[in-house]
């Protein structure tokens, strides 16, 4: 008997079995790949909502005797849209607010009248990346020492802070688990 005719059909058995780790490894790269494109989503997002809380904050720190007007048009906008299909309500809704904005400067303008344009400015260029504003006075806060909330939301998440399933937080200001939000306070 021939020792060669014993082996025969095991380099095909190594093959296939090389193969199999091969795409093994291949869909584990494949996995990770996608996880790491989910997190730079994410990270994405994330510093873009920061960039337009940044934007309200300090836009509302210039004219501080104006923070309760802004609170009440950047409202107005987010609770006139519907809940369905929340973000591209609430980005008909800025576009017909930053139409009817009047275009100004500070020299030219009342307080209110720069305060709409600023609002109107800001929720537009957040709604461009899929990013929706709101204003809430934060839980817990007194008259005397009041502070806004200033609520950025993607990913389907009410820029709320309700006992509601899609909010942002609870009622108490905690964040849930599967939101998809920033919160800055401003005074």
């Amino acid at each position: 008997m021939n020792v060669f005719s014993i082996q025969r059909g095991v380099g095909l058995v190594e093959v296939m079995v090389a193969l199999l780790l091969l795409a093994v490894a291949v869909l584990g790269f494949s996995a990770m790949q996608l996880s790491a494109v989910k997190a730079t989503d994410e990270s994405l997002m994330r510093t873009q909502s920061l960039s337009a809380i940044k934007t309200l904050s300090e836009s509302m720190r210039v004219l501080p005797d104006s923070s309760s007007v802004y609170r009440k048009q950047i409202n107005d906008i987010y609770k006139s849209s519907s809940s369905e299909n929340l973000i591209a309500s609430y980005c008909t809704k800025v576009d017909e607010y930053a139409v009817s904005a009047k275009k100004c400067n500070t020299t030219n303008c009342t307080s209110d009248e720069v305060v709409n344009y600023n609002v109107g400015a800001i929720v537009k260029s957040a709604c461009s990346k899929d990013i929706i504003l709101n204003i809430e006075i934060c839980p817990n806060t007194s008259r005397v020492n009041e502070r806004q909330c200033i609520i950025a939301a993607w990913n389907q998440t009410k820029p709320t802070m309700v006992d509601e399933k899609a909010s942002c937080t609870d009622a108490s200001g905690s964040y849930k688990p599967a939101a998809s939000c920033f919160i800055m306070e401003a005074y």
